[in-house]
């Protein structure tokens, strides 16, 4: 999903098409784990960096402490870093799974300790990984971006199951039910808008690999989001950079049936996160914070906390699993080192501080 307000940079412009890099930015010796593992509760914050400066980094916040430890990964790992371009990071149990595009990789941490354990090389040269989901206790799947595929993964050995399962054009957005993996083909916003299967959603039968059917209707697709239970799909849309006056929106559908069932008209979302409770749903806008009280029939986005400060560029979005508070990635410029902002539902901002480069994704633990 393209953000209009930078179309061939920052996270999701950080693609050229034709051109094909092999990037191996790290060294494949895996380290020693003598570090101490942790009992304290915690939260990763992933930045990108910017695009061929092989400077993605990874902060981490210890909550026990109420510190921030920037780079963390590269002070852990010596000799060591996360390569060239990290635009996505999932959790299970113990093990962080990072997307890492230009590097064409998966680059694979213990949690706990930071420290590296392995790494998935995609194998095509066009591959470039952009957004992960875990399906199951020992199957992933990655998207593609640039090479219009999924790859299917094993989250236990760390080796490709399926290295391409053809989709639509500019795959971004992945989520899976279980018996669904749902892929956002974006389309690159404009630029292939006219090719078919842009704006949809593939829907991946999980246990054939086939598509077995698309959703249509989502021009600019991007961001995805199955809830706790599997039973409903949330996806974000932009609309075209080329229709200034149109807006983008949420739709959900029934993750079982593949119907559609509501639709909001939504400026530009993406980010999408559920409440603690799984009853409401978060998502940035060009405006700042907004919801959905999911549980309500007649739900309407409501603006929750909007942007009031000078140059402030919202990048990404973590609600905390239990204290419910809000954290929000601001990449500033895109160019100098970002900040999480930490505020409650009211507004009010409960602490800051500063990270990495672009900052997109947050991750708790």
């Amino acid at each position: 999903m393209l953000r209009p307000e930078k179309l061939w940079c920052g996270r999701a412009g950080l693609v050229v098409l034709g051109v094909m890099l092999f990037v191996s930015c790290q060294s494949a010796v895996k380290p020693i784990d003598t570090t101490p593992t942790s009992t304290q509760a915690g939260a990763y914050i992933l930045c990108e960096g910017l695009w061929r400066q092989d400077n993605s980094t990874l902060s981490r916040y210890d909550a026990s402490t109420a510190t921030v430890s920037n780079d963390f990964f590269s002070r852990v790992n010596v000799g060591l870093r996360i390569g060239d371009t990290a635009n996505d990071m999932v959790l299970q149990g113990d093990t962080l799974f990072i997307a890492v595009s230009t590097s064409r990789s998966i680059e694979i941490i213990r949690a706990s300790t930071g420290v590296w354990l392995g790494r998935i090389r995609l194998v095509g040269m066009s591959q470039e990984p952009r957004h992960i989901t875990l399906a199951n206790d020992s199957t992933g799947f990655v998207s593609n971006l640039n090479d219009d595929s999924i790859t299917e993964f094993d989250t236990r050995t760390f080796r490709i199951r399926t290295p391409r399962i053809p989709v639509g054009p500019a795959p971004e957005g992945i989520a899976s039910s279980g018996r669904y993996v749902f892929v956002a083909n974006s389309g690159f916003g404009d630029f292939r808008a006219a090719e078919a299967k842009a704006g949809t959603i593939s829907v991946i039968e999980q246990a054939t690999g086939r598509e077995i059917r698309t959703l249509g209707g989502l021009p600019n697709a991007g961001n995805l989001l199955v809830n706790v239970a599997k039973t409903r799909l949330y996806a974000a849309y932009k609309n075209l950079p080329s229709k200034p006056d149109s807006l983008g929106g949420i739709v959900e559908y029934d993750a079982a049936s593949l119907q559609e069932l509501r639709r909001w008209r939504v400026k530009s979302p993406f980010a999408l996160n559920f409440s603690a409770t799984g009853d409401t749903l978060f998502y940035l806008s060009g405006s700042g914070v907004e919801l959905l009280t999911l549980r309500r029939a007649d739900a309407k986005p409501i603006s929750a906390i909007r942007i009031i400060e000078p140059n402030a560029l919202w990048y990404g979005l973590g609600v905390h699993p239990r204290s419910s508070e809000l954290w929000i990635c601001n990449a500033r410029d895109y160019s100098v080192n970002g900040e999480v902002v930490v505020m409650n539902l009211t507004g009010e901002i409960v602490r800051r501080f500063d990270v990495g480069i672009n900052p997109n994704t947050i991750v708790f633990f």
